[in-house]
């Protein structure tokens, strides 16, 4: 998205003239769990949750049981890739943990129409 293409440009350029704007996301994976954790709170601990996932969200809450950290790197998280079917792997929860890494802690609570 970001490298030059042939011409100089990129395609984040490309679309920044039609009106969409795009950022390199945040790719620290240590940082970007750590936030994840964070924001789920601990509410047994009287920690209150700062990020709630709404039920559709199927694979994610599938996924984020599953994580394993690291054997190599303990505070980081063991990535794990879908096999040849694209069954399994982590993508979800690394489309999470790229939006909690990316996005300012700010709660804002809106109530859904049209669900």
């Amino acid at each position: 998205m970001f490298s030059k293409q042939s011409d100089g440009s990129t395609v984040a350029e490309q679309y920044g003239k039609l009106g969409l704007s795009l950022k390199p996301a945040n790719m620290e994976r240590v940082n970007g769990w750590a936030e994840v954790l964070q924001r789920l709170g601990d509410p047994g601990g009287g920690v209150p949750p700062t990020l709630f996932i709404h039920a559709r969200c199927g694979r994610l809450i599938e996924t984020l049981p599953s994580l394993q950290h690291d054997p190599n790197r303990p505070e980081d998280v063991l990535k794990v890739d879908a096999d040849e079917d694209g069954i399994g792997g982590d993508d979800t929860a690394d489309a999470l943990r790229y939006l909690v890494a990316t996005k300012p802690r700010i709660l804002r609570l809106e109530r859904l129409r049209g669900l």
